[in-house]
Formats: C-alpha cells, sequence, structure tokens
C-alpha cells in the first residue's frame, strides 16, 4: 500500500502532548549525550529514562499515531511495519 497521498487524522490535543514529548527527548537527550561524550557518569542516562517516564510516554503516543494509522492502512499493515522495526536485545 502506498502512503505517499494518504492522510490521516489526529486531534490537537493528542499532537501536542506529542509534540512536547518530542521536544524534551530530543534536546534532553542531545544534552545527556554531550555531557556523556564529555565523560559524565553513565548514570545520567539511566535517572533521566526512569525519572521522566521515557518508556511509558512514547507508548502513549505510539497508541495515539498507530490507532490513526490504522485507520488509512489497516492493522494487517500496521502489524506488519511494527514487526519490521529494529528492536534492541542486549549484549
Amino acid at each position: 500500500m502506498s502512503l505517499a497521498n494518504a492522510e490521516f487524522s489526529l486531534g490537537a490535543e493528542d499532537a501536542l502532548l506529542l509534540f512536547r514529548d518530542l521536544e524534551e527527548y530530543v534536546v534532553s537527550l542531545d544534552r545527556i549525550l554531550s555531557r556523556l561524550a564529555a565523560g559524565a557518569d553513565p548514570a545520567i542516562l539511566a535517572d533521566y529514562l526512569v525519572d521522566r517516564r521515557v518508556a511509558a510516554r512514547p507508548a502513549r503516543a505510539r497508541g495515539t499515531v498507530g490507532d490513526a494509522l490504522e485507520a488509512v492502512i489497516g492493522a494487517e499493515a500496521l502489524e506488519d511495519i511494527a514487526e519490521g522495526v529494529f528492536r534492541y536485545s542486549g549484549p
């Protein structure tokens, strides 16, 4: 299925929450990675991830965007996309 001209709807409140989270992650991770490159304790990354609930918030955003995409491309296509992404599996 071609998505080149497809459109989907995302409510303004959902878009605002998503933008705020993305803005925080981009700026914060850039700053943390710069500090790590300068020799900071790697625990600052783990502290940020836990303190700011960085696992739960993108999961909420994934659900919001996934629901909107599913309405356009269908559940099976969305599942195929999800199955094709990189997943960290550890050392």
